[in-house]
């Protein structure tokens, strides 16, 4: 199970590369990526998947926190689904 975090950071050019470069330095993988622009068109937002959990996650998120452009980090990893019955409910 990975994480999933929200980052809001300045609409420039070169942002999602030094973001995806921090990963990429520590070999982390990105599982998933969405980025759009905010109500404020100065402001965009990221949701950000990756495979990284416990002490690896929090040391990403304080370098993240150190880039200039990045505004605020926040960790939006859903909550595991439980599940009661794997097989079908047949009815005749």
């Amino acid at each position: 199970m990975g994480s999933e975090m929200c980052i809001r950071d300045r609409n420039e050019p070169g942002v999602l590369a030094r973001v995806a470069g921090l990963f990429s330095r520590r070999a982390f993988n990105i599982e998933t990526l969405n980025v759009g622009p905010t109500e404020d068109s100065s402001i965009s937002k990221m949701i950000i998947g990756v495979a990284v959990e416990g002490h690896s996650l929090e040391q990403v998120i304080a370098q993240l926190d150190k880039l200039i452009s990045v505004i605020s980090i926040k960790d939006v990893t859903p909550a595991a689904k439980e599940v009661n019955d794997t097989q079908p409910d047949y009815q005749n």
